[in-house]
């Protein structure tokens, strides 16, 4: 059964075909003619569609019968567990809830109920970006929202939890390479006859 989080099986077939880095960790594939699963990135050579299985775990595959590739290891790969992402995902459901608050990792690991290096460590790896990242995100993805509906650039900046118009826009400039001012449709202006 596949959840939100899984990716589609060809989506992660295309991945294992392009042994593409970014992948590593959040599947295995497990080849039924040799018994073995390897990581997205092996180096081994490609078997057939129709031999491959794919899995969220080193331990998923294992328990099906494969045993480790010698060549990648893909048990040392670590991931992302599914207690990790479900931790990853109440988090950020935490800091959607509130995006203009301050979300410090000592207040999520609170509200966690954990440490703050446990949740930081955990979140990282259930959610592939650290906290404070994950935040910055959520608040440019609500500040597009509330300029898209004609929202003073300022007024945006605080809402979303800025400190300072500067702060905002200097975030805004890193992820979509223009001024937040520049990103807003200006209304028509038509002239007097």
């Amino acid at each position: 059964m596949r959840t939100a989080t899984t990716p589609s099986a060809d989506a992660m077939w295309t991945a294992f075909l392009a042994r593409d880095r970014r992948w590593d960790g959040r599947f295995v594939a497990g080849v039924r003619t040799t018994g073995i699963f390897c990581r997205p990135t092996c180096t081994c050579r490609k078997p057939l569609r129709r031999n491959v299985r794919f899995f969220a775990s080193p331990a998923a595959a294992a328990r099906a019968g494969f045993r480790p590739c010698k060549r990648c290891r893909p048990e040392l790969a670590g991931g992302a567990s599914e207690a990790d992402r479900r931790l990853a995902a109440r988090a950020l459901t935490l800091m959607r809830g509130a995006p203009g608050e301050r979300w410090p990792v000592r207040r999520l690991a609170r509200a966690l109920a954990m440490s703050p290096s446990a949740f930081a460590r955990h979140f990282r790896a259930g959610a592939k970006t650290t906290p404070a990242r994950a935040l910055a995100r959520l608040r440019l993805e609500r500040a597009q929202a509330l300029l898209a509906r004609g929202e003073r650039v300022l007024d945006v900046a605080l809402e979303v939890g800025f400190g300072s118009g500067s702060a905002f826009a200097r975030a805004w400039r890193r992820q979509h390479g223009v001024a937040p001012a520049r990103s807003v449709p200006r209304p028509i202006r038509r002239r007097q006859a």
